[in-house]
Parts: C-alpha cells; sequence; structure tokens
C-alpha cells in the first residue's frame, strides 16, 4: 500500500491541528429581537458564532470595521478576543454573562433577549483547550469567517453543527464526549481553511509559523509595529539568539526583520492612506515613523509612488510591496 503523505514530514495544518485539543465547549441557541446586542468578554480560547437564520454584525476589540454576517456563515475567533454582536452597527450590547445571570436559558437550551422585532438565531459556543496554545494559532487571523455559498451554509457546517445541536439537546450518557469531538472536527476544519488562506494571501507567514520562535516574532511585529524593534530586542523576546534568529528569519520569511517590519509598517499605512482621512503625519506616527518626511521617504521606495499620490489615484497603486 502507497502512503498518502510522508506522517514523518507533517504539514503545517497537520501541525496545527496536533497541537490543539477541545478539553470542554459551551453551547448557546439563541432566539434574538431586533434590537439586540451582546458583548463576550475576552478569554484567550476559541469562540464560534453560527448564523441560523436572518443576520448581524461582528465587531472585535482591535479590528477597525465591522463585519456583516448572512444567515449560514459561521465565524471562528481562534484567539478568543472580546467581541460583540448586534442586529445593526448602532444598537445597544450588554455582556452576554450579565444577560445569562438575568434571563437563563429556557428548558431547551435557548436564549431568548432582544425587542420585538425580526428575529435572528445563533449557535454560540466556546472551547476550552487542553493546554497553551500552539504560536501557530496565535498567529491565525483574529476572525476566520466561513461564508455560506449559493446553496447554504458549506457542507461540513451544516452537518457538524446538526450533530452538534443534536447531541447538545441530549442527555445520553457519553454527550459530553461526543461534543468535544465534534468541536474538535469543527474547530480542525476552520483552523484548516484560514492556513489555507494564510498560505495564498500571506507566503511570507505562513512561511515563518513553521518555526514556533519566528512565529512568536512575526506576532510580535504585528502586534507592536510601532514599536522601535531591534533584531537584538526580537531575538530576546523568543529565546533566539541575535545572530541564529536573524538567520532563520530571513531563511523562512525572505528577508531580514526590520525589513519585514518596514514592510509590515508601510502596507499598514497604505491600508489607512485609502480608508481614512488621517493626515500624513498622523498615518506616519501610527505606524512608527518620527515624522511626515521619514514617512514618505520610505513609503515611496517601497512603491514607487509618494503617499499623498497613492491616495489620489488607489487605482494605479502598486498590488504588492516591493522588498524595503
Amino acid at each position: 500500500m502507497e502512503a498518502v503523505r510522508d506522517s514523518a514530514t507533517p504539514d503545517l495544518a497537520s501541525r496545527l491541528l496536533d497541537s490543539v485539543r477541545v478539553r470542554s465547549t459551551i453551547y448557546c441557541r439563541s432566539t434574538m429581537g431586533a434590537p439586540w446586542g451582546f458583548s463576550v468578554e475576552g478569554h484567550g480560547n476559541p469562540s464560534f458564532h453560527f448564523i441560523m437564520r436572518g443576520s448581524c454584525w461582528l465587531e472585535v476589540d482591535g479590528e477597525d470595521d465591522p463585519l456583516a454576517l448572512l444567515d449560514g456563515d459561521l465565524i471562528v475567533l481562534p484567539k478568543g478576543q472580546r467581541h460583540s454582536l448586534r442586529d445593526q452597527p448602532g444598537s445597544p450590547t450588554e455582556w452576554l454573562d450579565d444577560i445569562l445571570a438575568a434571563m437563563p436559558p429556557d428548558a431547551d437550551g435557548r436564549l431568548r433577549h432582544g425587542g420585538e422585532g425580526t428575529r435572528s438565531e445563533l449557535l454560540c459556543g466556546g472551547f476550552l483547550l487542553e493546554r497553551e496554545a500552539d504560536p501557530l494559532l496565535q498567529a491565525l487571523p483574529t476572525v476566520i469567517h466561513v461564508r455560506r455559498g449559493t446553496d447554504g451554509p458549506a457542507p461540513w457546517v451544516s452537518a457538524t453543527l446538526e450533530l452538534i445541536g443534536a447531541v447538545a439537546g441530549s442527555n445520553g450518557a457519553g454527550a459530553e464526549a461526543v461534543l468535544r469531538r465534534l468541536a474538535d472536527a469543527m474547530l480542525a476544519q476552520a483552523l484548516r481553511l484560514a492556513l489555507a488562506e494564510l498560505e495564498i494571501h500571506d507566503p511570507a507567514k505562513a512561511a515563518a509559523l513553521r518555526d514556533p520562535q519566528i512565529a512568536k516574532g512575526v506576532d510580535l511585529i504585528h502586534r507592536d509595529h510601532v514599536r522601535a524593534w531591534t533584531v537584538d530586542e526580537l531575538a530576546r523576546a523568543v529565546g533566539y539568539s541575535r545572530s541564529a534568529f536573524a538567520s532563520r528569519f530571513r531563511q523562512l520569511v525572505g528577508e531580514s526583520p526590520i525589513s519585514y517590519l518596514t514592510r509590515t509598517r508601510l502596507a499598514i499605512a497604505a491600508t489607512q492612506l485609502q480608508r481614512t482621512d488621517a493626515t500624513l503625519g498622523e498615518i506616519a506616527l501610527r505606524v512608527g515613523y518620527s515624522g511626515e518626511s521619514s514617512f514618505s521617504r520610505a513609503f515611496k521606495r517601497a512603491f514607487g509612488v509618494s503617499p499623498g499620490a497613492y491616495r489620489e489615484k488607489p487605482s494605479e497603486r502598486p498590488i504588492e510591496l516591493t522588498a524595503a
């Protein structure tokens, strides 16, 4: 028999999935009447929300723009950040823990909340992992959005959540163990899709994830791009010597740590130029430059045009940054 894959060289997805195991789960099926909204405190473990009927908006701490969700959409927050769901962006929210304390789920395990307007139904849950998540998990996008297709939810989403709903409503022996396995399956599939997207859209970051210490270095740069990082500081933060870190980083990412920091800053600046009315000086400070002049010089070297020209003629902007 010919092996499908050499198990001695697991791929990136396999390594991530091997590092993430669900210890316990919490599920809540909710019927919400507009206007409605609830917030979930950050807890560091993955959580998910499946829109069974209706629509809503997701806002995540640290993200600028709310995300519109439709029935059949599944979102997974792999890092468990603080977030809110509401029927409309302006609707007020309450902490979910306070809502549950004041109005526990009914005998069918369903939470009912909100006003008398349009109804939305959600299946929400949280995962408690067996151990601290691998740096791979922390390096994934803040939100994994599995969109419904033209014929409804993705087949694996429908099948898994149908089983979760059936088991969650059962008091039979072994129900909790079955729920853990189903949670494992759903989280694994969502993470696999997120990794596939990452390898397409950010191959440098995906490559870095093959080394947990380099993955941590990349994550530090993305989380604190304003800081004037040195190679020494990054190496100490991840437990590498300076020379080993610089060599391994270049091998996996394809450029030096400081070059990657520069590209990250300028990519964020380009988005700010496109999406906000902030002045060039304000954007320069937001992305870690001391002033407009140094920012403009670095931006022009990378993009071939000045920040002002980039903002005025977005249709002519380069698709990708050149390496700094």
